[in-house]
């Protein structure tokens, strides 16, 4: 039997081992995360480090204790080592994952997302995180501001014009026309722009025209005013609950008719709940809905029978919903009936809590301020009786059910948060009702920096002759929707708003900023209608606007735009300096005469040149000199110069002894002061040479009329060795001459 031969008789290599050398893998060095660890809570403040060393100036790090700066960037960008505040955009990685086999290669090592460590810095944009379309938005602060501008007035007796809102109702009508348009589609709009329509219209009803009674509104008793108040409130009222209540129809008409009823009273709407009633043979019902809105008789009535029901304790056999219909049309809140209580408000918005003190607890003769206090003792209580109804919370806090413990809990002031509308209606029954607390946002959305309606309100308020908010909270008002609109890019409305600052400083100072941190230098069309609609819509001084470019480019260190609008601004002595320090030299240089005689023949008229400082022996010499070159090519030109010439001469001369005066600080500025004075000193001989009698010649120029005025030119050493040398020659041929 054969032997099975070696492995080293069968291959080349005979194995892996002694030819191939696995490379030692790479050890995982562990990631340190340097920085501070997040804390869960703040530090007792007895146990802090920082406790009673707030006062200490040197150390910047204790003084004023546990306060700090907010990383605020540009755009609103927000820089912090907290949660994350706003949900970000989840990034779609294509991951491409390779089975690996046996390899030669060590694996990668693996990171762990910045999410995963406790110290990191999240960037956020605080102010419009929602993606929403760009035109619909700007639609929403574009098309208010209009209506404000029309109606107003713009004073201009001082240097920054101040606009005031223009007495009367149409702006607060048109603001209601324009909201309504918005909203015909409630599903395309949020809920913020809804909370909108409600206060304009609530607005329109409390303060706008009273129709009919217009035209001799002053004879109309006030009676007859208020009934009409009332009625446009209780249509205001009927339309803010319309769509709770259809939806609240719709879901338990199929159920319970006697709910679907209770929510048609609700909302005024007797008619449909009648109809309702006949249609599920409640014709008993029926009857009782139809006097609903009559007399105080039949509420008294119902009471009895009530009272009557509990004696006998057979109201225990009533439906407790139907049990709730007979004490909203007998007037009773609440009703103790044999079994338990039932609250005429449970589950009721404050609108219809409102709504249904003011159409059944009340007389038909009540007015708004009555249905209001009868409403804020039932979320409040008295001391006859308890609350019962919900408080007037704004509706992002209402949609959110939170109760009113809670909500007062989380709230950082004692002064508790109520929808604007509530506050419209107590300064419509007080007109001295605190107005702070009626504009804050908060009132109306939860972002604290949405001051969109605060602002155009408190104008109409204005308009209506409601003026006491301190200067300090209208100021805070302005500045912040300024702020607002600089923010989606309307830096020019921001000026319109902070035009209504009524401190003339102030005002001044902030339109001022405002125009220094946005006026453009590029000259666009988007550009120039903004500036077209400061000039003339709001009669803002152009020369503002040249002085924020001429500041852009000083920033940017583009020193013709930063001559040409210092000088539109009619700055001269600026422009002067500007044009004599850094434009001058390079003009002479580069001959570009005609760029710098536009400059100096501005800045050389009598009422601008007494204002600059230094401007015979800077731009004058400059502009004489170029006066002298053009002199002189329209001489040349000329058939018999005479008179011409003899004044030519004169000039030449006189700017001769002026050229040294021309401060020089750079190399460029000698080099142009040496072109100046080589070239007027050829200029000379050619005058000098012009005006001699026969062939004009250079070389026969006399040098007594030449040496005493080439010697009053600054000249370099080469240039002054060449006249030197020029000088000599002439100075020995006339000797030659002479013997």
């Amino acid at each position: 039997m054969p032997s099975v031969p070696e492995p080293s008789r069968l291959s080349l290599w005979p194995t892996l081992a002694p030819s191939f050398f696995m490379p030692t893998p790479t050890l995982e060095v562990p990631l340190r995360t340097v920085g501070t660890r997040r804390q869960l809570g703040p530090v007792p403040l007895d146990r802090s480090v920082t406790l009673g060393k707030g006062k200490l100036l040197m150390d910047m790090a204790l003084f004023m204790g546990r306060s700090f700066r907010v990383g605020w960037g540009p755009n609103w960008t927000l820089a912090h080592c907290g949660e994350q505040i706003s949900q970000a955009k989840s990034l779609q990685q294509d991951q491409q994952t390779e089975a690996m086999g046996y390899g030669f290669l060590p694996k990668p090592s693996t990171f762990k997302q910045i999410s995963e460590y406790p110290f990191k810095v999240n960037m956020e944009k605080v102010i419009n995180v929602s993606e929403r379309d760009v035109e619909e938005d700007l639609s929403l602060y574009r098309r208010p501001l209009a209506i404000e501008l029309k109606h107003s007035t713009i004073i201009t007796d001082e240097p920054c014009p101040l606009i005031q809102p223009a007495q009367g109702v149409d702006a607060l009508h048109e603001y209601a026309e324009w909201i309504s348009e918005v909203t015909k589609e409630p599903d395309s709009v949020d809920g913020t722009v809804r909370h909108w329509q409600l206060v304009w219209t609530l607005c329109e009803a409390l303060w706008g025209s009273l129709g009919e009674l217009d035209p001799d509104s002053e004879m109309q008793s006030e009676y007859r005013q208020r009934l009409q108040r009332r009625r446009a409130f209780s249509y205001w009222l009927s339309q803010s609950a319309a769509r709770r209540i259809e939806e609240e129809v719709a879901l338990s008409q199929h159920k319970s008719h006697v709910e679907a009823t209770f929510s048609y009273l609700t909302g005024n709407r007797i008619s449909e709940a009648c109809r309702l009633a006949q249609q599920s043979g409640e014709h008993r019902l029926s009857l009782l809905l139809s006097q609903a809105s009559g007399s105080q008789h039949s509420r008294e009535l119902l009471s009895m029978q009530l009272v009557d029901w509990n004696r006998l304790q057979t109201d225990s056999f009533i439906q407790e919903e139907r049990l709730r219909i007979y004490a909203l049309l007998a007037g009773i809140p609440v009703w103790q009936s044999s079994e338990s209580y039932i609250n005429v408000c449970s589950e009721l918005d404050w609108k219809r809590c409102v709504a249904i003190h003011l159409w059944y607890m009340l007389p038909p003769t009540a007015s708004i301020a009555d249905a209001l206090s009868k409403y804020e003792e039932a979320f409040q209580g008295s001391s006859e009786c308890q609350k019962y109804a919900c408080s007037p919370l704004p509706p992002y806090l209402d949609d959110s059910q939170l109760g009113l413990e809670e909500f007062e809990d989380t709230e950082e002031s004692k002064r508790p948060l109520y929808d604007i509308c509530f506050h419209l209606l107590k300064l419509y029954s007080d007109r001295h009702y605190d107005l702070q607390q009626l504009l804050d946002p908060c009132t109306v959305t939860f972002d604290r920096l949405d001051y969109t309606l605060s602002w155009h309100l408190w104008n109409v308020l204005q308009a209506l002759n409601y003026s006491h908010l301190s200067e300090q909270q209208q100021g805070l008002l302005h500045t912040s929707y300024a702020a607002q609109l600089e923010s989606t890019g309307l830096w020019e409305m921001s000026i319109f708003v902070l035009l209504h600052i009524s401190d003339a400083q102030q005002r001044e100072r902030a339109v001022r900023e405002m125009l220094s941190l946005h006026c453009p230098l590029v000259e666009t069309q988007d550009s120039a209608e903004r500036e077209r609609f400061l000039t003339e819509n709001l009669c803002l001084p152009v020369q503002w606007i040249h002085e924020a470019k001429a500041t852009r480019a000083c920033r940017e260190g583009d020193k013709h735009k930063e001559a040409l609008h210092l000088f539109k601004a009619g700055h001269w002595n600026q422009c002067h300096k500007l044009v004599v320090q850094y434009l001058a030299s390079d003009a002479i240089i580069n001959e570009n005469h005609g760029y710098l005689l536009e400059f100096l023949e501005g800045l050389a008229s009598p009422d601008r040149c007494t204002v600059i400082q230094d401007w015979d022996i800077s731009g004058r010499v400059f502009l004489d000199y170029i006066h002298v070159l053009q002199t002189l090519d329209g001489i040349q030109k000329l058939e018999g110069p005479g008179y011409e010439l003899e004044r030519l001469h004169t000039e030449v001369t006189s700017l001769c002894s002026r050229i040294e005066l021309i401060q020089c600080t750079t190399a460029r500025d000698r080099l142009a002061q040496s072109e100046m004075a080589k070239r007027l000193a050829n200029i000379l001989r050619v005058v000098l040479s012009l005006g001699w009698e026969g062939a004009p010649d250079l070389k026969r120029v006399p040098l007594r009329h030449l040496a005493p005025h080439i010697g009053h030119l600054p000249m370099p050493e080469d240039y002054a060795l060449e006249e030197l040398r020029g000088l000599t020659q002439a100075y020995l041929r006339e000797l030659i001459v002479s013997q």
